[in-house]
């Protein structure tokens, strides 16, 4: 099965584009969720790379995800290991890695997994919402 595109932009009666925050950090994944929730995006969350793929796959009925916000250091299975198999299978959502780790030791291969960013940690919200907006757009339209 191949799976489905990501919806990208579209009309405003369209629906908020779907976000999928991975980060085991209960606290970390609470606030970056309600955050982009209060813009206006669609936000499911869970605390590992197993549950990334679980959600993704499982829900592919539900249309795709238009973003996965993802932790480099997940347990289980790492956000790059999860790229790599969705990757793997054929998945093109747009991933957006987030990391405590040193940039060289993520950006050579996140590069290579077609990542569309890199973040830091702490989180900066201003950081963060301008490479959500920049993926999947602004859904309250406010530039």
């Amino acid at each position: 099965m191949v799976p489905p595109a990501p919806r990208t932009g579209g009309p405003a009666s369209a629906p908020p584009p779907r976000i999928l925050v991975a980060d085991d950090d209960a606290d970390l994944r609470g606030a970056v969720s309600l955050r982009l929730r209060r813009a206006g995006y669609d936000v499911e969350e869970v605390g590992d790379g197993v549950g990334v793929i679980d959600r993704v796959v499982g829900d592919a009925a539900a249309g795709p995800h238009d973003l996965i916000l993802l932790d480099v250091d997940l347990p289980g299975l790492t956000g790059l290991d999860v790229v790599a198999a969705l990757r793997c299978a054929r998945w093109t959502t747009p991933v957006i890695l987030m990391t405590g780790l040193p940039q060289e030791a993520v950006h050579p291969e996140a590069e290579d997994l077609g990542v569309s960013d890199v973040l830091a940690k702490p989180l900066r919200w201003e950081a963060l919402q301008a490479a959500v907006r920049t993926v999947v757009g602004d859904p309250l339209g406010a530039g």
